[in-house]
């Protein structure tokens, strides 16, 4: 046994020891959200299907429900979908396994040989031939029409036009680089659809900004229809405001045929040029504007209203009695 020293046992105080060479530290663990980049990226655990009309973009469900309340609940809801078109299937896998599992029953007697070669033949092809016409054979549609897909995924079915717009969801998702990469105004709206249907915020602020950058005569005219239809007030004042700063820009937009289509837009814009363009009618310019005989002649015949002594006094500077 050794025995500890009568100071050690008593305590003593700590002695600072620094290190002045460190080792070099192994480089730090990727994020969260870093990991599930490169999950997409490398098209690993796909669980989920967005799709818009015929185009399928495969996702993860944990991440789209993380984005909101709303998008929770869709993805909840095609996972629910889901489940429930795979249940007759499963209920029919349990009873062939169920049928395999159970006893062979006792074989037939033997049928009497037919009167005549072709008598028992089935109407129906049969080996090759059979399996060649069930290949070909058509897709059942649905009632509705439409052809069923045959999925191994949940399918979130996304009610928009354009698979940029669900592209453009998915870069802002997973953080798919910096750009806004939509190709038309189509587009654009239907990323606003899209933002508003999954309450995403930020995917409507990407939007915007596309509606907000390059604005010309061309286009002024639809974008400002686009932040009316999706109350975008703001950015509706903002580019207002430029249109009408501007006399040919205003002159060129307002004679567009288009704008026949949607009057309120027109008035608006007159209505607010009016008010920006307007003369001056300030106290210092009415001093300033020279007075014309017609207005001296008229001070003249109309004596000012008040008192007997103020208009008495207005006669003796004309002249009068």
């Amino acid at each position: 046994m050794i025995a500890t020293s009568d100071k050690t046992s008593m305590g003593s105080t700590p002695i600072e020891i620094e290190v002045a060479d460190m080792p070099a530290m192994p480089k730090a663990e990727r994020n969260l959200a870093e990991g599930i980049k490169s999950l997409y990226q490398t098209c690993q655990m796909y669980d989920l299907n967005l799709v818009v009309g015929k185009t399928s973009l495969p996702a993860h469900k944990v991440v789209l429900a993380s984005m909101s309340t709303a998008c929770c609940e869709q993805v909840r809801k095609a996972v629910a979908d889901f489940e429930q078109s795979r249940s007759p299937a499963r209920d029919q896998d349990k009873a062939k396994v169920e049928k395999d599992e159970a006893p062979p029953a006792e074989a037939p007697p033997a049928a009497s040989p037919p009167v005549y070669s072709n008598q028992w033949k089935s109407e129906t092809a049969s080996g090759a031939e059979g399996d060649k016409l069930a290949a070909n054979a058509p897709v059942s549609p649905s009632d509705d029409g439409v052809a069923k897909r045959d999925s191994s995924r949940p399918e979130l079915v996304l009610e928009i036009g354009s698979p940029e717009a669900a592209r453009a969801l998915l870069d802002m998702v997973y953080g798919l680089g910096s750009e806004y990469n939509i190709s038309s105004e189509e587009a654009n709206k239907d990323v606003l659809r899209l933002a508003k249907q999954l309450d995403v915020p930020s995917l409507q602020e990407l939007a915007m900004g596309y509606l907000a950058r390059d604005v010309t005569t061309e286009n002024a005219l639809l974008r400002l229809q686009t932040c009316r239809e999706f109350a975008l007030d703001e950015l509706y004042s903002a580019i207002e405001e430029e249109v009408i700063a501007n006399r040919d820009a205003l002159e060129l937009v307002a004679g567009n045929t288009e704008v026949l289509k949607h009057p309120e837009i027109l008035q608006g814009l007159l209505v607010r040029a009016a008010r920006m363009h307007r003369p001056s009618t300030t106290p210092e310019s009415q001093e300033a504007a020279p007075v014309t005989a017609a207005k001296r002649k008229r001070e003249v015949e109309e004596p000012p209203k008040g008192k007997p002594e103020k208009a008495k006094a207005a006669k003796t500077r004309t002249g009068g009695a």
